[in-house]
Parts: C-alpha cells; sequence; structure tokens
C-alpha cells in the first residue's frame, strides 16, 4: 500500500526532529563535560573547544527551530506565543550565550532569555505524540 504525500512528508519531518534534537543534545552533552574538566587542562584549550562547541550549538538549534517553524507553516503542528518567540530569536540571533539551562539570544531587538530544556521538550513531546 503506497502512503499519501502528506503521511510521507510527516515522517520525513519527523525523522529529521529526531535527528535535529539528538544534534543538540550531543553539543550540550560536550559542552557540559568540558564543564567538568576545568582545571584537567590549559584554560585556553577549554576555552577555545567552548567557543566551537558553543558556535556548534547556535547552529544546531537554528536548523531545529527553522525546522519546527516550517512544521507550523505545514499545519503539523501548533505552538504557543511564547515559544514562538523563542523559535525566532533563536532564528534571527546574530550571537548568543550559553547557561546550561537556558541561553541569552543577541538580535536586533537586543538581549532575550531562552529556556533550552523547554525548548528540547517540545520537540520531544512531538516525536512522543507520533509514536506509533
Amino acid at each position: 500500500m503506497f502512503m499519501k504525500i502528506h503521511e510521507v512528508k510527516e515522517k520525513c519531518y519527523l525523522e529529521t526532529l529526531e535527528e535535529s534534537i539528538t544534534n543538540v543534545e550531543m553539543v550540550i552533552n560536550h559542552l557540559e563535560k568540558l564543564a567538568l574538566r576545568e582545571g584537567e587542562f590549559a584554560s585556553h584549550i577549554l576555552r577555545k573547544d567552548r567557543i566551537i562547541s558553543i558556535l556548534h550549538l547556535e547552529l544546531a538549534l537554528a536548523s531545529y527551530c527553522v525546522l519546527l517553524r516550517k512544521m507550523r507553516e505545514n499545519q503539523m503542528i501548533i505552538y504557543n506565543d511564547k515559544l514562538r518567540a523563542d523559535i525566532n530569536s533563536i532564528i534571527h540571533s546574530n550571537r548568543f550565550e550559553y547557561f546550561g539551562s537556558y541561553i541569552i539570544v543577541h538580535s536586533q531587538k537586543g538581549k532575550e532569555e531562552v529556556d533550552l530544556h523547554s525548548l528540547l521538550r517540545y520537540g520531544k513531546s512531538i516525536l512522543k505524540e507520533n509514536e506509533a
């Protein structure tokens, strides 16, 4: 039996969402491991690795947020205004600071705080709802 185009598209988006969440979590785990290694290595080595990891996190989150926006535009999901604001902040940011459970996004609008764990929980809830 052939799947309808909409079903194929939704399956593709959900698979990509899972990969995107995993990617973000891998970068966060790396940042947490770096924090635990402070004092073990020269500070300049850890500092450079942390900067690179934060840039990877910025890109991973931007991809994740673009995917969420795309899913909303294709009427696969609905999210509230707070989540919409966080998603837009990340997509339009020119840099951000990582503080573990939250990030501060810098954009033309100024500084905005984004609850990182809440953002990831939302994506995981989508996957959980669509488990079959």
